[in-house]
């Protein structure tokens, strides 16, 4: 999937978003990049987030082993049955969950569904732990929290979705732990109830120590390959779409435009005179002279999925999707004003004295591929500057 052009280089990203540096895994960046990173994490653990199930799974039929072995041992004990129910609500919504996660595979499904589970777990696991207590007393065996702690490892298992929600839930998990052991075990010694809190609480801190520098090193990697990926496809002196991007992009809206049976316009924009104008004022003036062309494209309203691109030398292109002849026409009238009128880049090489642009325009046919649609428009751009340049042909 291309990305928009972006001026901003790896360091420029870096320095826009300051939660690089301040909080940088509890914050946001501004919410189209925060979508976009989203997106780029979930799926970056998909693999993942298999392996976790799988491994999730089998620990439930592990500890239902566990469950079946102590009841063996201590005979007739009320604390199983209940135990065991308690872990099966819980792998019947990690299984549920799992199936909406893996099926849909979308980022949403798995911000409802992963801390959803991993919830229903944490219950499961406290109250499992809280019914065998009294078990554990009368077998003189020493209690604790070495389930929950292994849940608070669970929480901060990097699965793609938000950390955030692995904070609040690893928090309230905690806060719930300590709480229901101090009710529920009022006669136990308190040097081993504050020993068994400390570990729990050294746990969280570390689960949540390593997940937030996984956060961390995950949307400074995503930055960056964003940033790499945005110099891969686009034009470095314009900031546009390069001619790579643009023979991809124009390749897919052309069959998305077959597909739902619509049309696309391929606008071809060539600055008149812009040899001369390079002659005359030297190679510096003549690059900020395209930049400012490439301003006017990029400003220039239209449709979310249109774009513009740098062909090559002071050659530029737009693709509009599924425009009618008068909105091509308004389009490309108001982007040769612009140039001429609002730009007004002196050139004296010119017979107008100002920075001119001839444009050739055509819509795709129902047969059209991406070569002879930018065959006919060249032709109709070749039309506008022979018929006198700073003018519009659509073919």
């Amino acid at each position: 999937m291309l990305l928009k052009p972006q001026s901003s280089t790896v360091i420029e990203l870096m320095d826009d978003h300051q939660p690089l540096r301040n909080s940088f895994a509890l914050r946001h960046f501004v919410p189209e990049l925060e979508a976009e990173y989203r997106e780029f994490s979930y799926r970056s653990y998909q693999q993942a987030r298999r392996v976790a199930v799988s491994l999730l799974i089998a620990s439930i039929f592990a500890f239902f082993a566990f469950d079946l072995m102590l009841l063996y041992s201590t005979g007739d004990n009320p604390a199983t049955l209940p135990a065991m129910l308690a872990r099966l609500c819980a792998l019947l919504i990690v299984l549920f969950g799992a199936y909406r996660v893996l099926k849909s595979n979308d980022v949403a499904t798995g911000y409802r569904w992963i801390p959803i589970a991993l919830c229903s777990l944490s219950l499961a696991m406290l109250m499992v732990t809280l019914l065998y207590h009294q078990v554990l007393e009368q077998m003189q065996l020493p209690y604790g929290m070495e389930g929950m702690i292994l849940i608070q490892m669970a929480i901060f298992v990097p699965l793609g979705y938000s950390y955030r929600y692995s904070l609040y839930l690893g928090i309230g998990t905690l806060a719930c732990s300590v709480l229901a052991f101090y009710l529920a075990t009022p006669s136990a010694p308190r040097m081993q109830f504050h020993v068994s809190a400390t570990y729990l609480l050294v746990a969280t801190v570390a689960a949540a120590t390593a997940g937030y520098c996984q956060e961390h090193s995950m949307r400074v990697l995503f930055l960056t390959k964003r940033a790499l990926r945005n110099m891969a496809d686009t034009d470095g002196l314009t900031q546009l779409y390069n001619r790579r991007s643009f023979d991809l992009l124009l390749a897919r809206a052309l069959q998305e435009a077959q597909r739902e049976r619509t049309c696309i316009a391929l606008i071809m924009l060539d600055l008149d005179y812009f040899k001369a104008y390079n002659d005359c004022y030297g190679h510096p003036a003549g690059d900020l002279a395209l930049q400012r062309i490439a301003g006017v494209l990029a400003s220039h309203p239209r449709r979310e999925l249109d774009f513009a691109a740098r062909l090559g030398g002071e050659e530029f292109a737009l693709v509009l999707r599924n425009p009618d002849r008068a909105y091509l026409a308004n389009t490309c009238e108001s982007i040769r004003q612009a140039i001429q009128s609002e730009l007004a880049i002196e050139h004296q090489q010119s017979p107008l004295k100002v920075m001119t642009a001839s444009m050739g325009a055509s819509f795709s046919l129902p047969d059209d591929t991406p070569s002879s649609l930018y065959q006919r428009t060249d032709q109709a751009l070749y039309r506008a500057k022979a018929n006198g340049r700073n003018r519009v042909e659509v073919g």
